[in-house]
């Protein structure tokens, strides 16, 4: 046995170093996750650093985009004379943006970045910090700029050295900024003496490379993993089958539809706008027509009429006067681009009417009617869905795959391509640089566009097999000049029916991120639209056990011999699991909850601002005052309170502008929130002892015990861990929860995070209230917490075995039966498949 454990331990050591040295770097979660939940790296856990007259400390640092960029990147304290510095990012668009205090007290460390630093985000920056005991010089360096201090140090003293969220030395840190962090150095007298490159692993320690000093990772995240896994960015539904157009230059996303309008959606600003057309239509058919010009211009297009309509965003018209729907597309799925040469619209190959295409049309701008190019060289076989790129070489494009036959007529069947073509606008070129017969197992077609990377020779662009409709995206890394390929990173659930699907891959170039979309008819008739991001480059790593490794990527006999150590080890966890859940359900308590007053005193405060079940506002008196609250002052009140209770900080005057009037001018935005503010504060005087207070920075809000506010409350219990022996404050929670979701009928799109966010809080505290308590002896308290969990989650089945297994097994077995059918109905509603557990598997 222990023979098999070393085994195993070579195979995955193997596994992880292979991954060691890409993407290297600890992710820090930043504001996007609850404070209990941020990251941080105790450097000196196992033992302080000594330095004796000199050190320097390096790192590579990156920051990445949130809506408030602030917090304390490190923290270092050398212990004799207990001088600490604390290094602090601040994007507030005031100087400085990065900066060292000491002892709480500022310095001449103060840096300003630039405006590129600040706007290209997730990019890796290069930072030091000398420290010269002797002379007292200081000196920090950012990118090649150097600022300096005097300050007087111990000319040798241990330090105590952290970053990020590490509550320990008396750094007590809640504010950590959305950064990330490797290559970290301690040098001593220019003699390196630390080294942590934060490779990826698996536990919550790192060791340094050259001492074996221990860190101490507090809630790891990894940079890797953000170069591997997709995240939604994004959903959308929509009516109409949308045209989607990216404009690169303002990254944002545009979705037309024939008579809805337009939604758009800014990248950068987080931002959805709907657009109601003033005048005018876009020439609109069921397929991808739509593009910026090279005046970028949003334009609509049909092969079949001499027009192209032009949109007015500031006045918000069409310049077509038709109401242009009427044939059927002639080209789905075509390729298309600005022509390098006069910056016209061209398109590439297509399919309709039984008929694959491989023409290529360029749109009269004067005319506007199409003609086709003619260009020298090897032209490729008719195809459609196939994906295209432009190179560094503004002339130069590549057109990947696809799927059509050399004749172009569908009734001679169909033939899956995997060859790379190269076109030049300029030379009016067309040469084939590879093909293959095929990738992998199953047929694969790409999506509408590729992302070239000539330093690394390499283009990328999403796959997807056509064995199933209900498919995946995933990632194909291919050379430029050999047929060298493989795929990489996570895949992304797709559903593909031809025509009434879609999807594509864009470059969030700011951001340093790509960027997938994708696009299908919904069984209610509807289109669903999910936009999805990674960062750049994608990583070639899989941080998977070794036993799920590629094959032939590691000798026979340490594969098998690891899968079956882990099989070994995996066998006597489940034992050892399943005898200790035998003993915990011997061992839960039986409590008596729900059987006090729920109409807690606290609760029932003349003054009240409740929040679940939707939002109300009882005066001192006890009346209900909500209609006093328009639709402006009650999301204002909203930003202000939740920014203060959940966000911890307050809300600057800038993010209330752009949520409320984003599209009014400064001066005038100021004038509505300061009307606002004064109509806010004269309600909230008959609620009780409430405040609106502005700090030069932040709008916060502070109240005293006179008023009740529900979300502070089930708030503040959820804090102190959801103890259910508090059995008084556990019912009142109980009580509030049970009135419904989190301000259910309020509906505006900076609230979806907080919904979300406060949901889940909810839903996994209960679940673990659930596992507390003895199925049969508490099934009253149960069956009220799976009520409370259906509301805040329709879809979840804990609370679905819960109520279905005590009502089975209290005789009431139809009522048991109509719940799990009305699950199952909802469930196949939903997710369009069925509920893969059986009546019998959830009662038993």
């Amino acid at each position: 046995m222990r023979g098999i454990f070393l085994i195993s331990f070579l195979v995955l050591s193997v596994v992880f170093k292979s991954n060691a040295n890409e993407h290297r770097g600890v992710f820090f979660k930043s504001k996007e996750v609850s404070l209990e939940k941020r990251t941080g790296i105790d450097l000196t856990e196992d033992g302080t650093i000594s330095y004796q007259n000199s050190f320097s400390i390096e790192f590579d640092i990156l920051f990445r985009d949130l809506d408030e960029r602030y917090g304390y990147v490190l923290q270092l304290k050398e212990t004799n004379d207990g001088h600490q510095f604390d290094l602090i990012y601040n994007i507030d668009g005031r100087f400085p943006d990065l900066f060292i205090v000491l002892d709480k007290k500022e310095t001449g460390l103060q840096m300003a970045l630039t405006r590129e630093q600040i706007e290209l985000v997730n990019r890796w920056h290069k930072f030091k910090l000398e420290v010269n005991a002797v002379s007292g010089e200081v000196a920090m360096t950012f990118e090649g700029k150097t600022v300096r201090d005097k300050i007087d140090l111990p000319v040798s003293s241990e330090l105590e050295w952290t970053f990020g969220i590490v509550n320990r030395y008396g750094f007590e840190i809640d504010e950590v900024p959305p950064m990330s962090v490797r290559n970290i150095r301690f040098s001593e007298q220019n003699n390196l003496k630390y080294f942590w490159p934060l490779d990826y692993s698996t536990n919550f320690t790192v060791k340094d490379s050259i001492e074996g000093k221990v860190a101490e990772i507090t809630n790891p995240a990894w940079v890797v993993e953000q170069h591997q896994t997709w995240k939604q960015v994004r959903s959308f539904e929509f009516s109409d089958l949308p045209q989607i157009a990216f404009n690169k230059k303002s990254e944002a996303f545009y979705f037309v539809e024939r008579k809805q309008g337009i939604t758009k959606f800014s990248l950068n600003e987080r931002k959805v706008n709907t657009i109601k057309y003033q005048s005018g239509n876009p020439f609109y058919e069921d397929a991808q027509q739509v593009f910026f010009d090279k005046n970028n211009r949003l334009r609509t297009y049909s092969k079949y009429k001499n027009i192209v309509p032009a949109f007015n965003e500031v006045n918000r018209t069409w310049n077509n006067r038709y109401d242009t729907l009427a044939y059927l597309p002639k080209y789905w799925h075509h390729n298309s681009l600005l022509n390098p040469v006069d910056g016209s619209f061209t398109a590439i190959a297509g399919y309709g009417f039984f008929t694959y295409f491989n023409t290529i049309r360029k749109l009269n701008e004067t005319t506007n009617k199409w003609e086709e190019q003619e260009f020298k060289g090897e032209l490729f076989e008719p195809r459609y869905l196939a994906s295209l790129g432009q190179s560094d070489n503004d002339s130069v494009y590549y057109l990947f795959g696809g799927l059509g036959n050399e004749t172009g007529k569908q009734i001679l069947g169909k033939e899956f391509y995997y060859d790379l073509y190269k076109i030049d606008f300029g030379a009016d070129t067309i040469s084939k640089v590879w093909a293959v017969e095929e990738i992998g197992d199953e047929s694969f077609t790409p999506v509408n566009s590729m992302i070239i990377n000539e330093q690394e020779n390499c283009f990328y662009t999403l796959c997807f097999s056509h064995s199933n409709n209900e498919t995946d995206l995933q990632l194909l890394k291919a050379d430029l000049d050999s047929p060298e390929y493989k795929f990489v990173g996570s895949k992304i659930p797709y559903s593909f029916y031809d025509i009434t699907s879609f999807a594509d891959l864009y470059n969030w170039q700011t951001h340093n991120k790509i960027l997938a979309l994708t696009m299908h008819k919904t069984a209610s008739g509807k289109f669903k639209v999910n936009i999805y991001s990674l960062n750049y480059p994608p990583s070639e790593s899989e941080l998977t056990p070794a036993g799920e490794q590629v094959a032939g990527k590691f000798p026979v006999a340490y594969l098998f011999f690891g899968a079956l150590a882990l099989l070994l080890i995996g066998a006597v966890l489940i034992i050892l699991r399943k005898s200790k859940k035998a003993k915990t359900e011997a061992q839960k308590p039986t409590l008596n909850l729900l059987t006090e007053d729920i109409n807690s005193s606290d609760e029932m405060s003349q003054g009240r601002i409740l929040t679940f079940g939707g939002f109300q506002v009882f005066d001192r008196n006890g009346r209900e005052i909500t209609y006093r609250f328009s639709p402006t002052l009650k999301e204002l009140f909203l930003l202000i309170f939740l920014n203060t209770v959940d966000g911890n900080t307050g809300i600057s005057s800038k993010k209330i502008q752009d949520y409320l009037w984003p599209d009014k001018p400064e001066h005038n935005a100021k004038n509505n929130r300061g009307v606002n503010i004064k109509k806010l504060r004269s309600i909230l005087e008959d609620v009780g002892d409430i405040s609106i207070t502005f700090d030069g920075n932040y709008w916060r809000m502070t109240h005293c015990e006179d008023v009740f506010c529900d979300f502070e409350y089930v708030k503040a219990y959820y804090q102190k861990g959801f103890d259910i022996s508090r059995i008084k404050e556990f019912n009142t929670v109980m009580s509030i929860l049970s009135r419904g979701n989190f301000l259910v009928n309020t509906e505006t799109e900076w609230l979806d995070r907080w919904k979300d966010d406060i949901s889940g809080r909810i839903v996994n505290r209960l679940e673990e209230v659930c596992e507390l308590l003895d199925i049969r002896k508490n099934e009253k308290e149960l069956l009220e917490i799976t009520d409370v969990l259906f509301t805040f989650d329709q879809m979840n089945e804990t609370a679905l075995e819960l109520k279905c297994n005590i009502l089975y097994h209290q005789g009431k077995h139809s009522l048991a039966k109509e719940i799990y059918n009305h699950y199952i109905k909802l469930y196949k509603n939903l997710y369009n498949e069925d509920f893969s557990r059986s009546f019998k598997d959830v009662v038993s």
